[in-house]
């Protein structure tokens, strides 16, 4: 996400107090499907946020990501896309905002509804699981392209 689009994102949530986009990735798939679904992103209160919620945040490397709080931490939150695998540690202060809501499809979905939590509480509880099968899957295609080469 390029400067530009943060300040825009900024200013929108500033001035209206919500912003509204189509996702843009695979991070957090199956949930929020490339280019197809909408989110609605609300700025954070004086509250922190709490385990599943969706903030959108500025990592060190420039970039601006949306995945699931994993876990709260006195002075960070542990952050993972349901599509990765690797925990982040992010800060209140890299914080935008977060998603209170979003559409797949027609579909209406509110993160505070409890089918939204227990799908997110699921995801997470299978992830032990969903790790070996990535490792399989990136090794059968390192194996294919090697394949290919020869």
């Amino acid at each position: 996400m390029s400067e530009q689009q943060y300040s825009n994102i900024k200013e929108e949530l500033r001035e209206n107090g919500v912003y509204v986009s189509t996702t843009v990735g695979t991070s957090m798939r199956p949930m929020l499907r490339n280019r197809r679904d909408r989110i609605v992103l609300v700025p954070v209160g004086k509250e922190r946020l709490k385990k599943w919620d969706l903030p959108m945040y500025l990592r060190e490397d420039g970039k601006y990501v949306l995945h699931r709080i994993i876990d709260v931490k006195d002075d960070h939150y542990v952050i993972r896309g349901d599509n990765t695998y690797m925990k982040e540690y992010v800060k209140d202060e890299q914080i935008l905002g977060y998603v209170t809501e979003f559409y797949r499809g027609n579909r209406h979905v509110s993160t505070d509804e409890k089918r939204y939590r227990r799908y997110a509480a699921f995801w997470h509880a299978i992830y032990p699981v969903r790790v070996p099968f990535h490792k399989l899957r990136m090794l059968a295609s390192r194996v294919k392209r090697f394949l290919k080469k020869k």
